[in-house]
């Protein structure tokens, strides 16, 4: 690994131990979306060792506005090989993993049996609570995030926690299908997800954890709200 040239910018944010520890690390994204393409495109970015992409979606015209993983030339492609090219390009030391098919409680142990970090971008409010729940029983960090229009709100769930069960347990699917969102609000809970997540990653402890953000983009205000 080259820490004076690829990864000099994040030198003054992160040691060169840090460097290393996230060079091991494993990372399991399950939705590969809105979300989830900026949050993979961040990681393989800052230097994560592996990546395994869980979607079973293929993109369609209605992505191009937000997902940066669409483009005009690969409609129909599945999101997760769209992901598995796109970021070879942007940094070949990250092992990419492309699973073709929806999380569910079954699979779930199999598909993330060696990560050490995943990240709920998913849309559906009975499997993000599925998600925490085989995330909790394999002793694995969760970083959640959720969006819609201007707004967005993450948080982090360590084993026990159940944080995920608390904010949305009495749903099916997220406000995203009626507001829509623009390609601003991806992007940036995108960012402060993996800001989460990088903190666990090297050992740092995260600051969303027994609490969750409200980011309004409308207003401008993040709101920090406890998880009793």
């Amino acid at each position: 690994m080259n820490l004076e040239g690829r990864y000099l910018r994040n030198r003054k944010t992160l040691s060169e131990l840090d460097q290393l520890k996230l060079a091991t690390t494993r990372v399991a994204i399950v939705g590969c979306g809105g979300l989830g393409g900026y949050i993979a495109e961040e990681l393989a970015r800052i230097g994560v060792g592996k990546l395994v992409l869980i979607d079973g979606d293929r993109l369609e015209v209605s992505n191009l506005n937000r997902q940066i993983l669409a483009t005009e030339l690969n409609m129909g492609q599945w999101k997760v090989e769209a992901a598995q090219e796109r970021l070879r390009s942007v940094n070949s030391e990250v092992t990419v993993d492309a699973v073709r098919g929806w999380f569910d409680e079954e699979k779930g142990p199999e598909l993330l049996r060696e990560v050490d970090l995943v990240f709920d971008a998913l849309d559906s409010m009975n499997i993000r609570v599925v998600l925490e729940r085989v995330c909790h029983q394999m002793n694995l960090p969760l970083v959640f995030a959720s969006i819609a229009g201007w707004f967005g709100q993450l948080g982090v769930s360590l084993p026990g926690d159940f944080s995920v069960l608390s904010i949305f347990g009495r749903g099916e699917r997220g406000v995203e299908n009626t507001w829509g969102n623009p390609a601003f609000t991806p992007a940036v809970l995108a960012s402060l997800s993996v800001a989460e997540g990088v903190k666990l990653l090297v050992g740092r402890p995260p600051s969303l954890r027994h609490a969750w953000l409200q980011v309004d983009l409308l207003t401008m205000e993040f709101e920090r709200f406890e998880i009793c």
